[in-house]
């Protein structure tokens, strides 16, 4: 289920235009930086420390630190987005872990969830996302995933 379009993006299906530059240029920046920081790091990770991840982000985290939803709506749209036009793998959990760094530098905690489907006659699949605040920040739609590995499950609007 998909949330209202947020008047701080590009319409789903649309460009974006030269309005959305002075925001644009700054958030696509910020997520190439976090990109390549979530490359390196994942480079190096096992699936194993991904619980340990979430825990050391809400720890780190401000209690009171609350993001607005134009942010989180621009952060939400800029990771996957510029994630596609890279020339190394930027797949879901590269995604997931660069929006997490990105929110932990703003005090707050997301935590990355990994999921399993077994579609009849499919292939197995498997997906990560990035969850703050009971929304899917990163990772799309998840509802035909079964939690493998995460501490909650929420099922709230996502965004891609």
């Amino acid at each position: 289920m998909k949330s209202a379009q947020s008047p701080h993006i590009p319409a789903e299906g649309t460009k974006p235009g030269w309005s959305d530059l002075p925001w644009l240029a700054p958030y696509a920046l910020r997520a190439f930086w976090e990109l390549v920081r979530a490359r390196v790091i994942f480079a190096r990770l096992a699936a194993r420390e991904i619980p340990e991840r979430n825990r050391t982000a809400k720890q780190n985290a401000d209690s009171a630190a609350r993001i607005e939803s134009a942010k989180l709506d621009r952060i939400a749209y800029v990771v996957p987005r510029l994630s596609d036009r890279l020339p190394w793998r930027s797949d879901c959990l590269i995604q997931a872990i660069a929006a997490q760094n990105w929110l932990s530098s703003l005090g707050a905690a997301g935590e990355i969830q990994i999921g399993v489907e077994h579609p009849e006659g499919g292939a197995f699949g498997a997906h990560a996302w990035l969850l703050y605040d009971g929304e899917v920040i990163t990772g799309g739609d998840i509802e035909r995933y079964q939690l493998l590995l995460g501490d909650t499950r929420e099922t709230g609007d996502s965004r891609d």
